[in-house]
């Protein structure tokens, strides 16, 4: 298994090729159930990406979504080993029920509340300030990582101790052990409910990613979860923030994102850090390798590529190669450049026949009529046909634009 590796690609595939009992701790932020759209920018890369928080479907669809990926994590987790899944209200309590079942209820540890203050919006209910941490064990009766955290003192208590006399502590044989009981003090142990600021927009860490978390929190998980050396993975990795922190804590790391851009910010990112020997995988191939590749193999990597399902016939397919994974539109794969109109036609007629009013043609290059075409059946026929060259491919988050 390659460590402090960037994965790209379903962390679903990516997963089945890892061998089990390999990892110590698992940090997982996966897309919450909330209907959001964001576009960003991504530091000083100049990189504009559409990111995308929306699920098709109600919220069983996104369970069913996350369950095998739940399960395969579990496979992962060495017996020492535990996992956070960080969520919002949408989803919390399905998740909640779904990993009882994957985990066994029996090693729960915590369901940490993350509370977070931020500009309230006007609402008839109480304002929403918090995200759930759901953390589970994989065997709690194994001996595993658990380092206990403490509250830091407060300023008042810091200032009512420096008032007071010192005196001095002995222990039973007469040994001076400290200037005064307070001295010794780390402050309270901390509880299961976290306080921790949101990042401010003006940080440093800031890289203009909404959903980002903040250092301290990972940076709290990471400490009191593992050991220097043991390896921690994100599965939903985005800008990088666990992996940063892993690497700082001197932890070794493996991350993985569905999108190339978010991957290339995380590469810059851990650079920054003084990471070297950044091993990426399965990274997109270049245009001039897809050229090479026979129709089949390339036919097949773009539609493994955008997570499509692929049509149940490789020959006769009436020009059907495959499929999106939520809505089922039709995907058609050319090998070629200055595909046109007549190709566009047989294509809208397909999706007629498919009973969708939406697919994606994909191809290194469109011709003028392909264009026209193509906005004739969609003004006409109410027939949206995606033409997609391989390059904007390459250069979009396909969990947005396609899935």
């Amino acid at each position: 298994m390659k460590v402090n590796a960037l994965y790209c690609g379903d962390n679903l595939k990516i997963m089945a090729t890892l061998p089990d009992d390999s990892i110590d701790l698992i940090y997982i932020d996966p897309p919450f159930f909330s209907s959001k759209m964001y576009e960003v920018i991504f530091g000083d890369t100049g990189e504009k990406r559409a990111f995308e928080d929306r699920w098709k479907g109600d919220v069983y669809h996104y369970v069913t979504w996350m369950e095998p990926r739940l399960a395969q994590m579990h496979r992962l987790l060495k017996p020492t080993g535990t996992i956070f899944v960080h969520l919002d209200y949408h989803a919390v309590h399905y998740i909640k029920v779904a990993m009882d079942r994957i985990f066994g209820s029996s090693n729960f540890l915590n369901e940490i509340i993350w509370h977070y203050r931020r500009w309230p919006t006007k609402a008839c209910h109480f304002q929403r300030m918090h995200d759930t941490i759901l953390w589970y064990a994989k065997d709690t009766t194994v001996d595993r990582p658990f380092h206990e955290m403490h509250r830091p003192l407060s300023k008042g208590t810091l200032k009512r101790w420096k008032g007071r006399k010192q005196k001095a502590v002995f222990d039973k044989k007469g040994k001076r052990l400290a200037r005064s009981e307070e001295a010794k003090s780390k402050g309270a142990l901390m509880s299961d409910v976290w306080e921790i600021s949101i990042i401010n927009p003006a940080a440093k860490e800031r890289l203009g990613y909404p959903t980002q978390k903040p250092e301290r929190l990972l940076e709290r998980i990471i400490r009191s979860s593992s050991n220097p050396g043991n390896i921690l993975a994100d599965f939903f990795c985005g800008c990088g923030t666990a992996l940063a922190v892993a690497h700082t804590l001197k932890r070794r790391w493996i991350g993985c994102d569905i999108s190339p851009t978010a991957l290339r910010v995380v590469r810059e990112r851990l650079m920054g850090i003084g990471a070297t020997e950044i091993e990426m995988v399965n990274f997109p191939m270049s245009e001039e390798e897809l050229r090479t590749m026979s129709p089949l193999e390339f036919q097949n990597y773009v539609i493994n590529y955008i997570q499509g399902v692929h049509a149940p016939r490789m020959v006769g397919d009436y020009g059907v190669d495959g499929y999106t994974v939520f809505n089922r539109y039709p995907v058609q794969v050319k090998q070629q450049d200055k595909v046109g109109r007549p190709d566009i036609q047989k294509f809208e007629s397909a999706a007629r026949r498919e009973k969708k009013d939406k697919g994606y043609y994909l191809a290194f290059s469109f011709t003028k009529p392909a264009y026209e075409e193509a906005a004739r059946a969609k003004h006409e026929n109410g027939i949206d046909v995606q033409l997609w060259t391989i390059k904007k491919l390459m250069e979009t988050d396909v969990s947005v634009e396609i899935l």
